[in-house]
């Protein structure tokens, strides 16, 4: 067992996260609430601590929750536990949530993102599903947990091996992991920068992708040749405008951020290459950073990634396609 750097997740995330059915309620159409999660994350990268679910006077629930972070992949799994505090219409019912969040960073932004599944709290039936969106925030709506008003000193996160279990994490968030992991599109590239780097298509890349650093945020690997690139303003629409780069040739130019997506679509064809594309502002629209939902659609499976661009950095995608042979 080593010692690595690992990422650190302790600490408070604070966003939302929504629902298209209603999860809370019979309502129709998208329900929206502020989630904040208070997380410890601990020497083995399991982590405990507390989630709040709050929406004005409508609703607030507080409930304990335990899960398991991936450092190779960077993906935390957040089980809602035990509901401790509840307040509720009398035609609701209250519901604990099992996120699957991936963890993105770009400069000081800090990100968990991804979806939920949720079962009711009194029978367990089916109560839905949907998005979550977390950013690392300073201070708390809520009062601090202990272990984070009286942190105490931690060893360096170790390695596991690639069969260890986490020493808490409740059995059925492991297993639903490992069921997950394996329907993902993306995994971790095993090719060298050096042949990523080789086999991108070789073009003379115009300046905004050579004067401002370039981040890349995931690495999909596809033996699907069949490629469908949608973008979506993440949140509220505020004219944010992106141009999108495929191999440095422009394909979406200065095209406004919308419910309705900028979409682009492309064949991979016979050979193994990797499909570079690179996400520009155009502005910062009327709330900084300039922010989107790509979404990936590869054969049959879809994969939604938050990216964050502005006047000093643009969001990176590798697609390393390998036909089947």
């Amino acid at each position: 067992m080593s010692t690595l750097e690992a990422q650190k997740l302790t600490g408070i995330w604070r966003g939302y996260f929504s629902a298209a059915a209603g999860i809370f309620r019979d309502d129709i159409g998208e329900e929206m609430y502020k989630y904040e999660v208070q997380i410890d994350q601990q020497t083995d990268n399991s982590v405990k601590g507390v989630t709040y679910s709050y929406k004005s006077t409508v609703f607030y629930g507080k409930s304990t929750m335990q899960g398991i972070f991936t450092a190779s992949s960077k993906n935390l799994i957040l089980k809602e536990l035990k509901l401790v505090e509840l307040k509720i219409g009398s035609n609701s019912e209250p519901c604990l949530m099992t996120c699957y969040l991936d963890y993105v960073k770009i400069g000081k932004l800090e990100v968990l993102q991804g979806t939920f599944i949720s079962t009711n709290a009194k029978n367990k039936k089916d109560c839905g599903s949907g998005k979550v969106y977390l950013e690392r925030v300073l201070k708390s709506d809520f009062e601090l947990e202990d272990f984070l008003a009286h942190p105490k000193p931690q060893t360096p996160i170790t390695q596991q091996k690639p069969n260890a279990k986490p020493s808490n994490p409740e059995a059925d968030i492991v297993n639903h992991y490992k069921v997950i992991d394996t329907e993902k599109v993306s995994s971790i590239d095993k090719t060298s920068a050096t042949d990523v780097k080789k086999s991108i298509v070789s073009s003379v890349p115009p300046k905004v992708l050579t004067q401002r650093d370039n981040f890349l945020i995931k690495r999909i690997i596809s033996s699907e040749p069949e490629i469908k690139v949608e973008l979506f303003d993440n949140g509220t629409i505020d004219n944010d405008t992106i141009s999108l780069y495929h191999n440095n040739e422009q394909v979406i130019k200065k095209g406004k951020l919308n419910y309705q997506p900028l979409t682009y679509s492309f064949n991979c064809g016979n050979q193994a290459v990797a499909h570079e594309l690179i996400l520009v502002a155009e502005n910062l629209g009327e709330i900084p950073p300039n922010t989107a939902i790509m979404v990936v659609t590869i054969g049959k499976k879809r994969q939604e990634i938050f990216l964050t661009s502005d006047e000093k950095k643009n969001a990176k995608i590798i697609i390393d396609y390998k036909p089947n042979k």
